[in-house]
């Protein structure tokens, strides 16, 4: 009777029993105590975004509260889950993007520079105190909302690719952290200063190079958007191949891209016509899609405005070694389970997560492993008006296997921006997971959880070991690690020259350590 009592008590609170789903614990993080001071200091600050990064290169992720106006705030982790306000310098606007452009073992930032514009700061920061410095390497208003890192003209160094009239620019990186600005350009019709395209990196064809789609439409202007498919043909070109691709000529924008039924090509998820629910469409391997009737349950028919603002993002919360998909937008957050097979049903409600988000500039989307305890938190709004609140929700559902793969590029692309992780059934050709590291952002929304070492998270189940491959971009070069531990982080470097590694490793190339969950 004590734990039914006490269960009910929790459920009237918003909280959840631990083990069962996730709890709330917005206060006990100090999260709360910092907003509410914040607030208490300036009423009218305007939250716009929600960043898991790790600040001070300690190894923990760190909480970063992006600003419009009024100046953005950085707390650091204890390791535990717990923030306090950061000392030190840091930049005062919105993240875009994080990434090591110095390659000096920090995770730098690309921030809002003026209206919609874009600036990378240059992380010198210590473990519990930040430093943060401006660079040169400016991009003036509406050229830089949306943004993606990868090697366009494959010459071993990452390039910036920005959202700017008249459709994409290309900035050739120089692999120490600049980059010469508008390199090339590609034009995407119906796109204007204030309605940029936003992008999504992806292998979509399966001849191994990063494709693009180009979202237009569906954001100021409040148009139900479309997407253009544009197929990589090598020497900073591309062509539109939307047709013949399956997917619609207009009406649908693509939030997010994965291998959503884990056969090892790239899938879509988007939202169509601006209505709920979202929409999936699968690859056949060779760039056409086809869409998937009833993919999405549990999520009721709605209208959207703004529909193309937000993203969708791929990872294992349960660890039940399936795909899941975390996506927000106006005004939403939706965390759907796969249930194999390109399908999903919404868990908000069964794992206690508010299904809201402010979304004005794209922000609201934050997860990660923020205690150490090898499963994804999530970091989401309770409230948008009159004030932006937010909630931080410890993932306390059933504990099973993991692994965290941190792929290692050569010089120029230490990111391994492109760069395509597969794990097996040990032994066996059986593919488990397939994913591709994608580096991008629309606006303030982010692709992932930031350390200064790329890395990606895979649920296992119970299986306690799997092999792990990783395909680097733009080399081809393979490396392979055998009999993975579970409950470990694997760090893979990039072959010194093209070939593939067998297991074992001698040379020292790739290492792997256990997590703090045994």
């Amino acid at each position: 009777m004590q734990h039914l009592v006490l269960a009910l008590a929790l459920a009237q609170s918003g909280e959840r029993p631990e083990g069962t789903a996730f709890t709330k614990i917005t206060v006990p993080s100090g999260v709360e105590a910092v907003i509410q001071q914040k607030y208490q200091a300036d009423p009218d600050w305007w939250l716009s975004g929600i960043h898991l990064v790790d600040l001070d290169a300690d190894g923990d992720l760190d909480l970063f509260l992006s600003a419009h106006t009024g100046g953005a705030m950085a707390t650091l982790n204890n390791g535990g889950g717990v923030f306090s306000l950061a000392p030190g310098t840091y930049p005062d606007s919105e993240i875009h993007l994080y990434y090591d452009g110095d390659e000096d073992g920090r995770a730098d930032l690309t921030m809002t520079h003026e209206d919609g514009g874009g600036r990378w700061w240059r992380n010198l920061s210590t473990p519990g105190a930040l430093n943060f410095v401006a660079t040169a390497v400016t991009r003036g208003g509406n050229t830089a909302r949306s943004q993606v890192l990868f090697d366009v003209n494959r010459d071993g160094r990452v390039d910036w690719l920005r959202g700017a009239p008249p459709g994409l620019h290309v900035d050739l990186g120089n692999g120490s952290g600049g980059f010469a600005e508008a390199s090339a350009t590609l034009a995407i019709p119906g796109t204007d200063s204030n309605n940029n395209a936003n992008f999504l990196p992806a292998d979509l064809d399966g001849d191994g190079d990063v494709d693009l789609l180009a979202l237009v439409g569906g954001g100021y202007d409040d148009t139900a958007g479309r997407t253009a498919f544009y197929r990589n043909q090598g020497s900073l070109s591309f062509v539109d191949a939307t047709a013949g691709s399956g997917l619609p000529a207009s009406g649908t924008v693509i939030k997010g891209v994965g291998d959503l039924d884990q056969d090892g090509d790239t899938d879509l998820i988007g939202i169509e016509n601006k209505k709920m629910p979202p929409v999936i469409y699968l690859n056949n391997g060779a760039g056409a899609f086809t869409r998937v009737a009833d993919a999405i349950t549990g999520i009721p028919a709605g209208n959207l405005t703004y529909s193309a603002w937000g993203t969708a993002v791929t990872a294992d919360f349960d660890n039940d070694g399936r795909t899941d998909i975390i996506m927000n937008g106006k005004y939403y957050l939706k965390v759907l389970r796969g249930t194999g097979g390109g399908h999903f049903v919404s868990m908000n409600t069964a794992w206690g997560i508010h299904d809201d988000c402010a979304c004005s500039v794209d922000d609201g989307l934050a997860f990660g492993d923020i205690d150490g305890d090898g499963d994804l938190d999530i970091i989401g709004y309770r409230e948008t008006f009159p004030t932006r609140l937010i909630d931080v929700y410890r993932n306390d559902l059933p504990a099973r296997r993991w692994l965290r793969v941190r792929p290692v590029g050569r010089a120029g692309n230490r990111g391994a921006a492109g760069a395509r992780i597969r794990l097996y059934e040990p032994g066996t050709p059986q593919l488990l997971w397939s994913e591709q590291v994608a580096l991008y952002c629309f606006q303030a929304a982010n692709s992932y959880y930031g350390r200064a070492q790329t890395e990606r998270h895979f649920g296992l189940d119970q299986r306690t070991s799997v092999d792990v491959e990783v395909v680097f971009w733009p080399s081809g070069a393979v490396s392979r690690r055998n009999n993975v531990p579970a409950n470990s982080v694997v760090v893979v470097t990039e072959a010194p020259s093209d070939g593939v590694f067998s297991d074992g490793f001698e040379s020292g190339d790739v290492s792997a350590w256990s997590a703090t969950q045994p």
